[in-house]
């Protein structure tokens, strides 16, 4: 995936591979299994080769074999499978497109989501539930797990430090993390040839006690989005069920290639921006078939001849 890195006073679309989660307090090897918490891990994937050891972004499960991702991840495709787990590999289906790029449909014009389909189903993914009412929860004291794949810091960047250089390619792997949604808003920027519009959720970095961007509060395992994430997904738990309420596009950086956690000499912070699945909700699932559909009108199908069988005798 090439995520755009929107850097302060300048939009500026980074041409390079799709992220990862940096974590605040913790080395790369921490936060790399489900967390357990209920939050879907299972079902965010990375956009890789056959044999599953690059990467170009990160992408959602939504079931049925289709996954949701960034649009400006499905537009030029240089790898067509996914995988879950680094170890089984999926093929994304070439028939599924609009005829804009050779996978996936874009959710709708000017919106930097895109949907695509597996040629078959991964039966070990648990499909993200996509959260259909804006009632997220926002500030400090709320809490979002965000589960991404990519790379992580810099081993010039000691645990704790309050700017972390993001690593290589060979820190890469799928880590899960917490932050806060502060706010929603609309966000421009470009990738290539590419303009978007999305209405949006934020999150800041910072572990300062500040309001913006500080979420002090949240531990060593505050996060902040990097390279190839864009696409991964940003769940919260609301009356008891987790929902998919963002998805990772872009991110602001105040110093290229690193993540600030706290305040810098502007007063400003990093930020993290995921398109809002509730605002979308209706579009994205318009392009996703729902079996349970399909077998309740089979059934309600059989039923009635059942009953008119029975009328006859």
């Amino acid at each position: 995936m090439r995520g755009p890195i929107l850097t302060t006073a300048l939009l500026l679309a980074a041409h390079m591979p799709a992220s990862g989660l940096v974590l605040w307090g913790l080395d790369n090897s921490a936060n790399q299994t489900d967390p357990g918490s209920g939050a879907p891990w299972s079902a965010v994937a990375k956009v890789t080769n056959s044999g599953g050891s690059l990467i170009e972004g990160s992408a959602v499960y939504l079931g049925n074999g289709f996954m949701l991702t960034a649009n400006h991840v499905t537009m030029n495709l240089t790898y067509s499978f996914v995988t879950f787990d680094q170890v089984e590999t999926f093929a994304i289906d070439p028939t599924f497109n609009d005829g804009v790029r050779t996978y996936g449909k874009q959710v709708a014009p000017g919106v930097d989501l895109a949907v695509f389909k597996l040629t078959s189903i991964p039966a070990s993914a648990t499909a993200a539930v996509l959260l259909p009412t804006a009632n997220e929860s926002f500030g400090s004291s709320s809490s979002a797990t965000m589960v991404g794949w990519g790379v992580g810091r810099s081993a010039s960047s000691p645990v704790g430090t309050n700017t972390v250089a993001w690593g290589d390619g060979s820190t890469s792997g799928k880590r899960w993390g917490l932050n806060a949604p502060r706010a929603s808003a609309s966000v421009s920027y470009s990738v290539g040839s590419s303009s978007y519009t999305n209405s949006s959720l934020v999150t800041y970095t910072g572990t300062t006690n500040s309001p913006v961007p500080g979420n002090k509060g949240l531990g060593p395992s505050e996060a902040g989005a990097t390279l190839y994430d864009s696409g991964s997904g940003l769940f919260q738990q609301i009356d008891s069920q987790w929902y998919l309420v963002g998805l990772t596009t872009a991110v602001q950086s105040q110093t290229a290639s690193s993540t600030t956690f706290g305040l810098d000499s502007s007063g400003g912070g990093d930020a993290n921006y995921f398109a809002r699945i509730s605002s979308y909700d209706e579009q994205i699932t318009a392009l996703v078939p729902e079996p349970s559909t399909v077998s309740l009108l089979a059934l309600s199908g059989a039923v009635v001849a059942a009953l008119a069988l029975r009328r006859r005798r």
